[in-house]
C-alpha cells in the first residue's frame, strides 16, 4: 500500500511548490500586461500576444484498477495474471508432467496444476508537467514542454486459497540433497529387483530343478510382464522425479497429500508384493519424494531463483520515476473573426489555428524482467499536427474543437515475448514468461488520431466552467525483433499475433474550471496575469486491452509576463 499513498504524498508536495513557485513569478512579473481573457479548461486556438511570456506547471495524477478489453469489457488490471489452473497451458514443463503422472498413478484426465492463482493489480501516476510558451509574433506561439513522471504498480497475489487447490509443488530433489537420495534409492531399487528377477526367469528356464524356480515357471509370463512393467514404471519414475546419474526430473512432482501422488506410492507397494511373490525384496515402502503445495513464497522462488528459468524480479510495489516527455511545439493563427478582445464579441465568431509538436522524448520503456513494468510518459519520441478551431456565440459562450494525428518512431527494448498460444484474458497474455524467450523488439506504433469537444461557459469575467469529450484511436503497432534467441525463428510469427491486437479505441469525459485575472489585467483590477485550472477526467468506454479506464485529476496553474510590446 505504501507507493501509491506515496504518489498522493509526492503530489500534495508538488502542490505546495507549485503554488509558491506560482506566488514568486507573480511577484517578479515586469509589469501589468494586457491579454486576451483565457478561454477556460482545455486546448484552444488562441495565440499569445507577441512579447507575452506564459509560464505552466502542474499535477496531474492517474489512478486505474480496471481496463477494457477487445470487445469494450471491463477487467481486472491484472485479470489476465489469473487462472482457475496454472496448468501446462501456461508452463510447458507441467504441460510435460500430465502423461507421466497418469501413467504412474493410473488416473485419467489429471491435470498437472500448480493451483488457482488470483492477481490484482492498482496503477497510479503523477506527472509534473511544465510548459514555456512565448508570443514570437500576435500569430505565432512557440513552446517547449516538459513532463516528469512517476508511477507506481502495486499488485495483490493470492494462490490456493482454500489449501486443496493445487496437484503439483516444487520437485524437492532439485534442492534438497535427502530427497534426491530417497528418489535415487527408489530407482535402484527397481532396477535392482528387474535385474534379478530378469536373471532368475533366465536361470529357471535353462536349470528347472534350481531350487526357488517352482514359481516362475509356474507364472512365467506374469514374471516377464512384471519386469517389463517395472521397468517402464521406473523409467517414467526417473522423468518425472529424478534419481539416475544426471536425471533431475521435472521441476514439478505432485502434492504429496494429494490423490495423485497417492496413487503413485500405492502402486509402488504393488510391485514391491509382486516382486516378493516371486522371491525378491529388493523394493522398500518408501515411494518418491513428493511437493508441497504452492504459496506465496513459492512463486517468489518460482519467479526469482534461476533454477526455473524465469529469472524474474519478485511480484512486489514497483515504482518508477523518470522525464515522462520533452517536446517542442509551435501553433499558428489562421484567422479569426474575433477582434484582439474576446470581451466584446456578439454573435457569432470563429478561430482557427494550426499547430506541431516535435517529441524528443516519449517516455522510458518497460524492464523485461518485471512482471508488472512501471513506465513514465504516454508515447516514444515523434511528432504530432493539430488543427484548433474556436467557435463563440457572445461573449459567454464559446467552444473548442481540437483534431491532431500523432506519429511515433520506432523505439527498440527488450521484451519477454508471449507464445502466439500463451492463454490470454481480453487479450492481455498471461505475464510470466520465461527468459529463453527474451527479444530485442523494435516497435512502431500505429498512427494515432484524436478529436476533443470542449464547450465553455463565463460564469463571471473571471470564472469560466466547461466540460469535454475526447476521442482517441491508435492503430495497432508493428512489432520487428532486433535480436532474438538462437535457433527461435519461430518468435517472429508470435510477434506478429500479438502486435495485431494492439489497436485502441477510447473515450474520456473531463469536467472543470478556470480562475482567471487575464480579464481583470485588461481592466486595471489586478496587477499580474494568471489561471487556475482544474479538471477532472473519467475513462467512459474503450476496446482495446492497451485502455485502463482512468480516473483523473489535473491541477495547474498557468501565469504571464509581458516582456515587450504593449
Amino acid at each position: 500500500m505504501f507507493p501509491l499513498r506515496h504518489l498522493t504524498l509526492v503530489a500534495l508536495v508538488r502542490l505546495v511548490r507549485l503554488a509558491a513557485l506560482a506566488a514568486l513569478a507573480l511577484l517578479v512579473a515586469p509589469r501589468a500586461m494586457q491579454a486576451q481573457r483565457a478561454l477556460g479548461i482545455g486546448d484552444d486556438a488562441s495565440t499569445l500576444s507577441a512579447g507575452v511570456l506564459r509560464i505552466t506547471a502542474g499535477v496531474l495524477w492517474d489512478r486505474a484498477n480496471e481496463r477494457y478489453d477487445a470487445d469494450g469489457k471491463l477487467r481486472a488490471l491484472g485479470g489476465a495474471s489469473s487462472t482457475m489452473s496454472w496448468n501446462g497451458r501456461y508452463d510447458a514443463r507441467l504441460g510435460a508432467a500430465n502423461p507421466l503422472v497418469s501413467t504412474l498413478s493410473g488416473l485419467t484426465g489429471f491435470d498437472a496444476s500448480l493451483g488457482v492463482l488470483a492477481m490484482a493489480r492498482r496503477d497510479a501516476t503523477v506527472d509534473a508537467p511544465v510548459e514555456l510558451e512565448f508570443g514570437a509574433t500576435s500569430h505565432l506561439t512557440v513552446g517547449v514542454r516538459f513532463r516528469a513522471a512517476s508511477h507506481a504498480i502495486e499488485p495483490a497475489v493470492s494462490i490456493n486459497p482454500a489449501r486443496i487447490e493445487g496437484t503439483m509443488g516444487f520437485n524437492p530433489a532439485w534442492s534438497n540433497s535427502a530427497a534426491r537420495d530417497l528418489d535415487a534409492q527408489l530407482l535402484e531399487q527397481f532396477d535392482s529387483a528387474t535385474a534379478q528377477t530378469t536373471r532368475r526367469i533366465a536361470q529357471c528356464q535353462s536349470l528347472p530343478a534350481t531350487s526357488g524356480c517352482a514359481p516362475i515357471l509356474a507364472g512365467l509370463g506374469a514374471a516377464q510382464a512384471l519386469v517389463a512393467g517395472a521397468g517402464a514404471f521406473a523409467a517414467a519414475l526417473n522423468q518425472l522425479y529424478g534419481g539416475r546419474a544426471g536425471a533431475s526430473g521435472l521441476p514439478f512432482v505432485p502434492v504429496s497429500s494429494s490423490a495423485a501422488h497417492q496413487a503413485i506410492a500405492q502402486r509402488v507397494l504393488g510391485f514391491r508384493d509382486q516382486f516378493a511373490a516371486f522371491g525378491n525384496g529388493a523394493i522398500g515402502t518408501q515411494g518418491p519424494a513428493g511437493g508441497a503445495l504452492f504459496s506465496l513464497s513459492d512463486i517468489s522462488r518460482l519467479l526469482t531463483d534461476s533454477l526455473y528459468g524465469y529469472q524474474l524480479r519478485p511480484l512486489r510495489a514497483v515504482h518508477a520515476y523518470g522525464p515522462g516527455e520533452l517536446a517542442a511545439h509551435v501553433k499558428l493563427r489562421l484567422f479569426q473573426t474575433i477582434a484582439s478582445d474576446t470581451g466584446i464579441i456578439r454573435g457569432f465568431a470563429v478561430r482557427q489555428s494550426a499547430g506541431a509538436t516535435l517529441r524528443l522524448n516519449g517516455g522510458t520503456t518497460p524492464a523485461a524482467d518485471e512482471v508488472f513494468a512501471p513506465t513514465t510518459g504516454e508515447g516514444a519520441k515523434g511528432f504530432a499536427v493539430q488543427s484548433f478551431t474556436d467557435l463563440w456565440y457572445g461573449n459567454r459562450y464559446s467552444a473548442s474543437i481540437v483534431i491532431g494525428f500523432d506519429q511515433s518512431q520506432a523505439e527498440e527494448f527488450a521484451f519477454r515475448l508471449p507464445g502466439a498460444d500463451m492463454p490470454s484474458v481480453g487479450g492481455v497474455p498471461f505475464p510470466l514468461v520465461m527468459a529463453d524467450r527474451e527479444v530485442t523488439l523494435s516497435r512502431t506504433p500505429g498512427t494515432r488520431f484524436d478529436i476533443s469537444v470542449t464547450p465553455r461557459v463565463s460564469v463571471t469575467r473571471n470564472i469560466w466552467i466547461g466540460g469535454s469529450f475526447c476521442r482517441s484511436q491508435q492503430a495497432a503497432d508493428s512489432w520487428r525483433l532486433s535480436a532474438s534467441p538462437t535457433g527461435s525463428s519461430a518468435l517472429a510469427t508470435d510477434a506478429q499475433a500479438w502486435a495485431a491486437g494492439t489497436d485502441w479505441v477510447e473515450h474520456r469525459l473531463g469536467l472543470g474550471g478556470t480562475y482567471s485575472t487575464v480579464e481583470a489585467v485588461k481592466a486595471g483590477r489586478a496587477h499580474f496575469a494568471y489561471d487556475v485550472t482544474y479538471q477532472h477526467q473519467q475513462t467512459s468506454a474503450g476496446i482495446g486491452w492497451r485502455v485502463p479506464r482512468i480516473t483523473r485529476d489535473v491541477v495547474s496553474v498557468r501565469w504571464y509576463a509581458r516582456l515587450w510590446g504593449r
